[in-house]
């Protein structure tokens, strides 16, 4: 594809041509279902047989499970949210840091479920603020969101859908971006993270990403992983020569 495609498309990462650009870090997160957790991940990962559809609907289950069990009607008797996600723990011990510093951050995840969940133990955890943008928020007042959020001296927190506010949003109040569940799409949440990282950004910015290994999230960053290198190879246009 590489000699076909590149005659004709010219390409500049914004990386590539901002020096004024500051660092930005990456730190993947992999993890580990406790023995129980991930015992009912087996469970369900054993019904995602069948038609397409159920397969398709099975595969969302496990994505739900993986993001918190709640999403997926499981460990509904346990109380506390931490006590039954190894990944919210994690979060909340990121977030122990970045509320230290004073920093502030974006945390994306694709579930009305998790964003609701992780705003309120994020909020009651460190008493900061803790704002939402989904798709349950009117395009008029997100702005508006975004304004306080970066009106404050304090740490604090968005917490978005990467759909919703992955796209024409300029966040760069934020120093910290958290990819709280992975997409099938690496430009989905190539652009989620540059909302942070992005011109008029002035520190540095670190990219976490959750995933559990083992699981169907290890497949997606797999995936996404070789989608990565396979635009990087197919897609060049660095000259634009005819």
């Amino acid at each position: 594809l590489e000699p076909i495609v590149s005659p004709l498309i010219l390409r500049r990462k914004v990386w590539e041509v901002a020096a004024d650009l500051p660092p930005r870090i990456d730190i993947p997160q992999p993890l580990e279902l406790d023995y129980e957790s991930a015992q009912v991940y087996e469970a369900l990962r054993a019904t995602a047989a069948g038609d397409a559809i159920r397969t398709q609907a099975s595969l969302m289950r496990l994505r739900m499970y993986c993001t918190h069990p709640w999403l997926a009607g499981q460990f509904t008797h346990v109380t506390e949210a931490t006590a039954c996600s190894v990944k919210l723990q994690r979060l909340l011990e990121v977030m122990e840091e970045i509320a230290s510093e004073d920093g502030k951050v974006l945390v994306f995840t694709s579930f009305h479920g998790a964003i609701d969940l992780i705003s309120h133990e994020i909020a009651a955890a460190f008493g900061i603020h803790a704002d939402t943008i989904d798709g349950r928020t009117p395009v008029e007042h997100r702005q508006l969101k975004i304004d306080a959020f970066t009106a404050l001296r304090s740490s604090a927190a968005l917490i978005l859908n990467p759909k919703a506010a992955g796209i024409g949003l300029n966040i760069t109040a934020a120093n910290h971006v958290i990819h709280f569940n992975l997409e099938w799409n690496p430009a989905v949440e190539d652009q989620a993270s540059a909302r942070a990282h992005r011109r008029g950004q002035l520190r540095p910015v670190t990219v976490h990403r959750f995933f559990y290994i083992d699981t169907v999230e290890d497949v997606i960053n797999a995936r996404m992983k070789r989608k990565r290198e396979i635009a990087s190879a197919a897609v060049v246009g660095t000259d634009g020569v005819q």
